[in-house]
């Protein structure tokens, strides 16, 4: 009798204490609000499991705004304003917040490095404390926390290998000898829009731009000579103008898609799998299968888009757009700094940005769930679908959410895995043979300053882009119109620009 009372007891205390640690830990969850890049082709889910791992691993539930991709720094900008801002902001770029930094919306993350053991251990494996203190304002603090990548330019030239084998055509080496067998595609395939890009030309141009080196359509305009030791408006340089060249020669012949400024990416996509376009610029990561399958099913045997190695310039300049070590990182609104679970707040992203744990979590997802461990490294389950395994169904990691949120950091063995093996081989290649342009130093400007050059902007921009079309269609002369060209941009204040930029730059150092 007295066995069985103590055997009742005993189990009346594993249950009590039981339903305690449930109810701590349910207490001890903490909510962190959220402002997250909604993508359109896999639309944030409520229920994704990766939200649901989150809150298990390290008690914390997000509460999630969403900002649409395509115009999303709006999103941060009414956000950022609005009486209650989110506590984190994803998806948010070292230049694009120095304003908001300056004008105290942000947490200084340098103050807080103590709390977060995971980024300082990351910072000193990649060895990468130069790089974070580039991220430092004219304060001496940063705002930012970065993610990582190798610098490995995945944006490449591509082409139909097929079509110029059938011609036989040589593997263009530079502009001119791609101009030359173009012009002969054109005449034997009339209809073909042989360069083409989406983007309003942005992606094109930033390719280009680096076989002229400069920094053009997305990758901006401000860029620092090493050779002059100082900063530059590229519009304004020989060089764009040299590119403009090019581009007006390859419009007049047929050559460049006049639909190149206005398509979307579906008439863009369409002309790939159509068999219209020739040439372009893309990221290659996950090979062409996709492409090359829909151009089969669209009666284009043998169709095959391939990777093109890189050309030289018509002014001898061989050259990817830089990459920098940082890519897109997150913020923290400085309100979080009040919130009774800023510790708290500040360690969940240390986790999940920063350890194995948390980057294996949103990049491979849950070991026996989308993948497992071998002695080789991890591989995703045969039901996964990745450039390796086409036949694979996606539907596990687009449901859960992996991939999608906290993924700033490059972790390589995923990357690598999920390229097929000559996508992996040729970037390795592009790598080793230094192709890509040197990055910019930072350059740290204070909040007048960012004023000022946006005040600026906000005329030149639409100036620039304007005649930018005009040059290359024809409706602006490149060797007559350009000196008042650089009249007009001169009067709406680029010299002005430059000015900033490089007295701060003096200041700097």
């Amino acid at each position: 009798m007295f066995r069985k009372t103590f055997v009742i007891f005993i189990l009346i205390i594993v249950i009590l204490t039981g339903c305690t640690s449930q109810l701590n830990n349910a207490a001890d969850t903490i909510t962190i609000s959220v402002l997250y890049n909604d993508v359109e082709d896999n639309p944030f889910r409520d229920d994704w499991l990766i939200l649901e791992k989150y809150t298990e691993i390290q008690n914390v539930a997000l509460k999630v705004s969403l900002g649409d991709n395509k115009d999303y720094e709006n999103a941060i900008d009414l956000y950022l304003m609005s009486e209650n801002p989110p506590d984190i902001i994803l998806k948010c770029w070292p230049e694009a917040i120095e304003n908001y930094a300056n004008n105290g919306m942000l947490l200084p993350i340098s103050d807080y490095e103590h709390l977060m053991p995971y980024f300082t251990a990351y910072i000193e494996k990649y060895d990468l404390r130069a790089e974070v203190d580039k991220l430092r304002l004219s304060n001496g603090k940063y705002y930012i926390l970065p993610g990582y990548q190798r610098e490995i330019q995945v944006q490449q030239w591509i082409y139909r290998q097929d079509v110029f084998e059938d011609n036989k055509l040589a593997m263009p080496k530079t502009y001119d000898e791609l101009f030359d067998a173009l012009v002969i595609l054109k005449g034997i395939y009339p209809d073909s829009t042989p360069i083409t890009a989406s983007w309003g030309g942005a992606h094109l141009f930033a390719m280009m731009g680096a076989g002229y080196g400069i920094p053009a359509g997305w990758s901006g305009t401000r860029f620092y000579s090493f050779d002059q030791d100082k900063w530059l408006f590229s519009p304004a340089t020989e060089n764009y103008r040299e590119m403009y060249r090019f581009l007006n020669k390859c419009y007049t012949a047929g050559l460049l898609d006049p639909e190149v400024f206005s398509q979307d990416n579906d008439d863009f996509t369409e002309k790939i799998v159509n068999g219209r376009a020739l040439v372009t610029v893309t990221w290659i990561t996950s090979g062409f299968d996709h492409w090359n399958t829909q151009l089969e099913g669209n009666g284009i045997k043998g169709g095959n888009w391939v990777a093109l190695p890189l050309m030289k310039s018509t002014i001898g300049i061989k050259a990817l757009p830089p990459i920098d070590k940082f890519r897109k990182g997150l913020v923290v609104s400085a309100t979080a700094v009040d919130k009774p679970y800023f510790e708290e707040l500040i360690k969940f992203l240390d986790w999940a940005v920063y350890s194995d744990e948390g980057m294996d979590l949103t990049t491979w997802g849950v070991e026996g769930l989308t993948y497992e461990s071998t002695s080789s490294g991890n591989v995703f389950l045969s039901d996964i679908q990745t450039a390796k395994n086409p036949q694979g169904t996606v539907e596990k990691l687009r449901i859960a959410g992996f991939d999608m949120m906290f993924n700033l950091n490059e972790n390589e063995e995923f990357e690598d895995y999920k390229k097929p093996e000559d996508i992996l081989s040729f970037l390795l290649a592009s790598r080793e043979a230094g192709e890509t342009m040197d990055a910019s130093p930072r350059l740290n400007l204070d909040s007048n300053e960012i004023e000022m050059i946006s005040l600026i902007y906000e005329s030149l921009l639409p100036y620039v882009d304007d005649a930018s079309y005009k040059f290359i269609v024809g409706e602006l002369s490149i060797d007559d119109d350009w000196e008042d060209y650089l009249v007009k941009i001169d009067e709406i204040g680029y010299a002005i620009l430059e000015k900033i930029w490089n007295d701060a730059w003096e200041r700097q150092n």
